[in-house]
């Protein structure tokens, strides 16, 4: 997967890649009317590389609703603690609002500080949308990459995990079944950097990409 891969606009369905998307974003549905003025956020996945997102938020909202949302769709499985850092790891309060922050502004989100998942957030820009009733809007994200079973190539099912040597393997169910019980640590494949880490096994609210005649439909249970 690489760092720039390409997604999904989920307001129109267009398909850009990460670098494109922002000016789409903006361009194409950077201003409505009703002007709640937000700021435009990159995410972005430290380690694997190619995972990103692209979300508004009020600017008078503060940072605890993006880990709130972050939790969400990305990270949550054990309720680990999480802080913003700066770099250099000086640490920024989950009560800092948005407005604060100036456009190409950079930091990072850890979730959990013992198997840690980095993210690096980018003050993409600034817009204006409609009153919303979720404080995060998801405006892009990555498609689902193309994983495939290390044995017989077919797609990967579950990120396992070896507990017999350590090492890590994406499967297939079939070859899941190779092994011997008790072998395998296993958990499902995600759209996610967290995925086969710790407990994580996928988002609680899922943001689920579906082409529509158009447009994008973000299915959430």
């Amino acid at each position: 997967m690489t760092a720039n891969s390409s997604g999904n606009c989920y307001l129109c369905g267009a398909a850009f890649s990460k670098t494109s998307m922002k000016n789409h974003i903006i361009k194409v549905h950077g201003e409505d009317k009703d002007r709640q003025e937000c700021c435009l956020l990159k995410i972005e996945s430290s380690y694997p590389k190619g995972y990103w997102l692209y979300v508004d938020i009020p600017l008078e909202k503060t940072l605890s609703a993006l880990d709130t949302f972050l939790r969400k769709i990305w990270l949550e499985c054990c309720g680990h603690l999480s802080s913003f850092f700066y770099p250099g790891y000086e640490e920024i309060a989950n009560s800092r609002k948005l407005k604060s922050f100036a456009v190409g502004d950079k930091f990072q989100h850890h979730y959990d500080f013992g198997t840690t998942t980095e993210t690096i957030i980018t003050i993409a820009g600034k817009t204006t949308r409609e009153a919303q009733k979720n404080i995060v809007r998801l405006l892009a994200r990555n498609a689902p990459p193309a994983l495939k079973c290390e044995d017989c190539e077919k797609p990967a099912e579950y990120a396992a995990t070896d507990f017999n040597d350590g090492t890590d393997h994406l499967l297939c169910e079939g070859c899941c079944g190779k092994y011997e019980e008790g072998d395998l640590g296993i958990l499902p494949v995600a759209n996610s950097p967290r995925m086969g880490q710790c407990g994580y096994e996928g988002e609680y609210d899922c943001f689920e990409f579906v082409p529509g005649e158009g447009a994008a439909k973000v299915h959430r249970v």
